[in-house]
């Protein structure tokens, strides 16, 4: 679903008359299916996908401009801001797509993980200098106490009369660890800024507004239609459920823990290991039973005939009885 103050300009057809001929004639290279699967996610800008992928926005837009062309991104105008979509087809090609070098399905790209803003707030030992004073703007006045805030480049800053909290806003990136890592470095940029150029003094120690909330946008997601929106309450604390709320408006899964967003974004993979390990597994116990059935017939050439030449001697013997010592 497409927010009302956006348009969704026109997607190519001749992507899809492509797919269905050969995908490789798509034209993506390993790097441009990163690209395609980064600015597929909801609210992602260009600059964002440079950051993820690590590469130069020149090329970002490359891989953009060609994505339009073929028919698997449409671009959403909201205002100045440019966000970008994953036509159905697009979906459809990611889930796909293999590697042109071995010919296997490209399981190693994986989803994004998306980390909801996670906030920190810190105690106030000292106020702002009356010398460098911070514009603070009144965001509302919640029962008794008022709040204030500021943008500290695109971080916002949030101040009440006890704590200053800080917004690192939604991150992403093909890596959960480093999403985590993304979010404790800009808020204590944005602590030691505040305390530097401001002369405010805060506490040392932060505490995060509430556990960090992790997005994964998968095809298995947009596959449940008509599922609603539900939270899953399962041990130790940990939360899992299917979402589709602004200001994202697409279908998602959303966890409290990182390694359930891990293994949402594994799964296909995870199969694919399962799979390969269950190929394995037959193998073995294929070699084993042809092992067992050589060691069967040396048995029964080694033991056979001594067998029947007892049988010979105890039918000869005195009495027909047969002794072993």
């Amino acid at each position: 679903m497409v927010p009302s103050d956006r348009t969704v300009e026109p997607a190519s057809r001749k992507g899809v008359q492509q797919f269905n001929g050969k995908i490789e004639l798509l034209g993506f290279s390993p790097r441009g299916l990163r690209i395609l699967g980064v600015l597929g996610t909801p609210d992602c800008t260009a600059s964002d996908a440079a950051k993820i992928v690590g590469c130069s926005k020149s090329l970002v837009s490359h891989w953009k401009d060609h994505a339009i062309k073929v028919g698997t991104l449409r671009l959403q105008t909201g205002g100045i801001v440019k966000y970008y979509e994953l036509t159905p087809f697009g979906a459809k090609f990611l889930a796909s797509s293999t590697d042109f070098t071995t010919g296997e399905r490209c399981v190693a790209m994986g989803a994004v993980h998306v980390l909801e803003d996670h906030a920190v707030k810190y105690e106030i030992l000292k106020e702002e200098d009356k010398a460098h004073p911070i514009d603070w703007r009144r965001l509302g006045k919640p029962r008794n106490w008022v709040k204030l805030g500021f943008k500290l480049g695109n971080v916002r800053v949030v101040k009440t009369s006890r704590h200053i909290i800080i917004h690192p806003g939604k991150l992403r990136d093909f890596n959960a660890d480093r999403v985590l890592v993304m979010a404790g470095e800009i808020v204590g940029r944005v602590r030691l800024e505040l305390m530097t150029r401001f002369g405010m003094v805060l506490s040392e120690e932060g505490t995060p507004l509430h556990d960090p909330v992790w997005e994964v946008f998968t095809i298995e997601a947009e596959a449940l239609n008509g599922s609603g929106t539900f939270k899953v309450h399962m041990a130790n604390g940990a939360t899992g459920g299917l979402d589709n709320s602004p200001p994202d408006r697409k279908r998602h899964f959303e966890y409290n823990r990182k390694e359930l967003a891990v293994a949402a974004v594994r799964s296909p993979e995870l199969f694919v290991e399962l799979a390969q390990k269950v190929d394995a597994l037959i193998q073995t116990v294929n070699g084993l039973v042809t092992v067992n059935e050589k060691l069967v017939s040396l048995l029964t050439q080694a033991f056979g005939p001594a067998d029947e030449k007892g049988n010979e001697t105890a039918k000869s013997g005195s009495g027909g009885n047969f002794y072993v010592r």
